[in-house]
């Protein structure tokens, strides 16, 4: 076999050569020859004892193949492809419905526990101290947005009662899935302007008053905090559908056969096994 001048001059820039002082030597030219020639005579022996023809060995360099192939000829597609700030805008106007925030309110509330064992009488009992807080509640100066200090005299709800009975953001569509029931949910949406209170409502743990504190109507989020993923969604499509149309042509002259049947029979890998539970702590 013949190492060419052109093969040697290869390996040198491969291996830094193009860095000043690399290779100035007789001495290291020939210390790359060496390893060349150490290599080539270990392809030829890996070739007789063929160990290019193993299946892994084989479907390493297919993959290595078909990387490369890829690489020349679709990705210079991919990279041609772009999106325009008007494309953008386009898109957005296009799907204004997917980029709705949901309409939400702020709503405060008093709440009073009752027992379960409780009789008659003392839900009663409750019930009216809770109607003589909304009586207060309902003289409250127009500034005081929530409850203010009424929540704290009057609620039992510790993580509330002293931040003006104030529940935080309620959205639209959370109902099934708030701590304290789709009822209250119902019924703070319900209260029609900011300042407006419920009458003394039934909980299954006992009593509340709601007040609407503020209300946001369903809008739009801005174009400017979507602008990035909206560019990334559209080329995203475009490459996909660009990878696509580039395997037709691929396979546009090569007749493919499926054996449905076959495919459908074949039994699917077994599951992983689960780890083993760690070890119990010792005791004390």
């Amino acid at each position: 076999q013949t190492i060419t001048v052109e093969e040697f001059r290869a390996a040198m820039a491969q291996r830094g050569g193009r860095i000043p002082g690399q290779f100035a030597t007789v001495d290291q030219r020939q210390a790359l020859l060496d390893e060349m020639i150490e290599q080539r005579v270990t392809l030829r022996e890996a070739r007789q004892e063929g160990l290019d023809q193993d299946p892994e060995y084989r479907a390493t360099i297919e993959r290595i193949l078909t990387t490369q192939y890829l690489r020349t000829h679709l990705d210079p597609e991919l990279e041609k492809i772009e999106v325009t700030p008007e494309e953008v805008s386009a898109f957005y106007a296009a799907h204004r419905d997917e980029f709705l925030t949901p309409e939400r309110i702020r709503a405060a509330w008093i709440f009073l526990a009752v027992s379960p064992k409780a009789d008659a009488a003392q839900v009663e009992k409750t019930r009216q101290r809770l109607v003589a807080a909304r009586d207060e509640a309902a003289k409250l100066p127009a500034e005081t947005r929530n409850f203010g200090e009424l929540a704290k005299r009057y609620s039992e709800d510790a993580a509330t009662r002293y931040v003006g009975g104030e529940l935080g953001w309620i959205y639209a569509g959370q109902a099934e899935s708030y701590r304290w029931g789709p009822e209250l949910v119902r019924s703070a949406f319900a209260l029609p302007a900011p300042g407006a209170l419920s009458e003394v409502l039934r909980h299954e743990k006992g009593w509340y008053l709601l007040k609407l504190v503020e209300r946001e109507e369903a809008n739009p989020a801005p174009i400017e905090k979507l602008s990035a993923g909206i560019r990334s969604r559209i080329l995203k499509e475009r490459r996909e559908a660009a990878r696509a149309q580039f395997f037709a042509r691929l396979l546009a002259g090569t007749p493919v056969g499926v054996d449905a049947a076959r495919l459908a029979a074949i039994e699917p890998l077994a599951p992983a096994e689960a780890p083993a539970p760690p070890p119990p702590l010792p005791k004390n």
